[in-house]
């Protein structure tokens, strides 16, 4: 009897050891998951790690600054064609007739530094959209999978998460992105005062970021920094298609490449191309089906005046002027514009994740 307990008493100590080397590996793998992997599988499991956030927001604001300066140029001329129908000049004035005329006329006009024009605005603002944005949406991620006692579908999580940390960031950022977006319309709005003036005098002055900003407090004192926000709330609808996308891409992915190496049950991490192909269909599908509110928050923050610039107003005046189709003014250029974007600053910050990961670990 005494050899049989303790042959019980062994069986059950080696089985509590093994259940406890599993719970063990499962809590260090949920630790140090995937940036964007499923949340009810491993996020609930594992407590906030601070060394993964820090890593998120590096890469955050690293994947931002890279992203801005690829895409500079066609960020520049997708806002420009957002807010041209607005402007309603009736003869053939600076940059109409699609996205060649307005290449070449920023370089006829600005040189080749129009083309940059807003980019010290555009490296203040986007890093920082981002550095506040991803590490958000993770440990939202995290928080709402182990505050729920019924689990929900993985895209719920994602959606709310997506939605929640936006509007956060988009409430911080969006006194950056009016003068971003005020700087890169700048050149457009001296070129139509120059014509309607006939005068051919000396280029004027680019204005700087401050002398931006005070010349909007004058227009409107501190509320106005908030202009578009309304827009931007509207928007969040984009947040909430794109990253649910995002992630099913990416586990559909992991499985393909799951099934194929036969390896059940190991942590199998998305390839480069695997990031590219999910992140540029997410943003192509999100855009298409939210891009409305662009033009809108784009034609609110450009307008020169604190009148008639509101979400409902300015909403109204596209109908009345351009009818459906100026809800999407610019969407082409966009679309070539925003697939290049999301897939450098989804891409660089999976690689720049994965480095200081590494070297926090």
């Amino acid at each position: 009897m005494v050899n049989l307990r303790r042959m019980t008493s062994s069986v059950t100590s080696n089985n509590s050891t093994t259940t406890t080397a599993t719970i063990t590996e499962r809590t260090i793998a949920g630790k140090y998951q995937s940036s964007f992997s499923n949340p009810t599988k491993h996020v609930a499991s594992s407590p906030r790690n601070m060394a993964y956030l820090y890593s998120s927001l590096f890469a955050g604001i690293g994947s931002g600054a890279i992203a801005s300066m690829v895409c500079a140029p066609l960020d520049l001329l997708r806002t420009r064609m957002q807010v041209w129908g607005d402007l309603n000049v009736s003869s053939s004035g600076s940059g109409k007739g699609g996205a060649v005329s307005f290449f070449q006329q920023i370089a006829k006009e600005e040189g080749w530094r129009g083309y940059f024009r807003g980019l010290n605005a555009t490296l203040a603002t986007v890093p920082l959209f981002w550095g506040i944005y991803f590490p958000l949406y993770d440990d939202l991620k995290r928080t709402i999978s182990m505050s729920q006692e019924h689990q929900l579908p993985p895209a719920a999580v994602h959606c709310i998460s997506a939605v929640t940390a936006g509007a956060i960031a988009d409430i911080i950022c969006n006194p950056l992105f009016l003068i971003r977006t005020r700087l890169q319309t700048e050149g457009l709005h001296n070129a139509i005062a120059a014509q309607n003036s006939q005068s051919n005098g000396s280029p004027i002055r680019v204005k700087t970021m401050r002398e931006t900003a005070l010349i909007l407090y004058r227009e409107g004192g501190f509320p106005i920094f908030w202009r578009g926000l309304s827009a931007s709330m509207l928007g969040l609808t984009h947040v909430g298609v794109q990253f649910p996308v995002y992630e099913w891409l990416k586990d559909q992915a992991r499985d393909r490449r799951r099934k194929m190496t036969r390896r059940v049950g190991v942590k199998i991490e998305e390839t480069a191309l695997d990031v590219l192909i999910s992140s540029g269909l997410s943003k192509m599908i999100a855009s298409i089906l939210t891009y409305p509110h662009e033009v809108i928050r784009s034609r609110m923050m450009d307008t020169r005046s604190s009148e008639s610039a509101s979400f409902s107003n300015t909403t109204k005046r596209i109908w009345q002027k351009e009818g459906f189709s100026g809800f999407y003014a610019g969407l082409p250029i966009s679309l070539v514009r925003v697939v290049p974007n999301c897939c450098v600053t989804f891409l660089t910050y999976e690689l720049l994740l994965r480095f200081a990961k590494k070297k926090l670990e």
